[in-house]
């Protein structure tokens, strides 16, 4: 058994519960993670209160997350990318706000030794967004970028890569965040 938070009705944090479930299994193509951090994104609290029904229809009880920072405690077959022990982070299979989860490890990549647990376990969901816009878009040295709710989590994320890029960066946020903006290395607008 492995104990997962989960939630049999739609609701708010009140609805949460952390309870035992069986134990996962690595398939083939997977990796079982022993989770040390899991982060929580804006789409986690809309799933568990039900506005996302539609588009993601779930079978209650339900898990929640998928970001993900953890050592790697079982391979399935065909798995070559990583072995038993490896410190890893990125998205999980399974809901990541449990003792363990699954991946593809496509989706995973090594953890650095210097960033810390509660870092690699909240970096997929909003850092990963913003690295495939800014692939998607070619961003290179020399361009300009016009960056939307730049002081938000993709926002946060794509400044910074951009700016690592050689772009300059222009973001949008309310006053209050200008300085942050700055300290980022974006040129505040409102």
């Amino acid at each position: 058994m492995a104990r997962t938070v989960q939630f049999s009705e739609y609701g708010d944090t009140d609805v949460l519960a952390a309870v035992d479930a069986p134990a996962l299994t690595a398939g083939p193509g997977q990796v079982r993670i022993e989770v040390r951090a899991a982060g929580i994104n804006p789409i986690d609290w809309k799933i568990m209160r039900g506005f996302m029904r539609e588009m993601i229809p779930l079978t209650l009880p339900a898990g929640l997350g998928s970001d993900v920072a953890g050592v790697v405690d079982q391979v399935g077959t065909g798995v070559t990318e990583f072995q038993v022990g490896d410190a890893v982070m990125g998205r999980s299979l399974t809901p990541a706000i449990s003792e363990s989860a699954l991946a593809d490890p496509a989706n995973l990549i090594t953890k650095p030794a210097d960033i810390g647990w509660d870092v690699a376990g909240s970096v997929a969901g909003a850092g990963g967004t913003a690295w495939a816009v800014l692939d998607q878009l070619g961003i290179k040295a020399g361009e300009t970028l016009l960056v939307h709710a730049a002081a938000g989590g993709v926002g946060t994320f794509a400044v910074q890569l951009a700016v690592a890029r050689g772009a300059r960066v222009m973001g949008t946020a309310s006053e209050r965040n200008f300085e942050y903006l700055r300290s980022i290395g974006a040129e505040p607008v409102s």
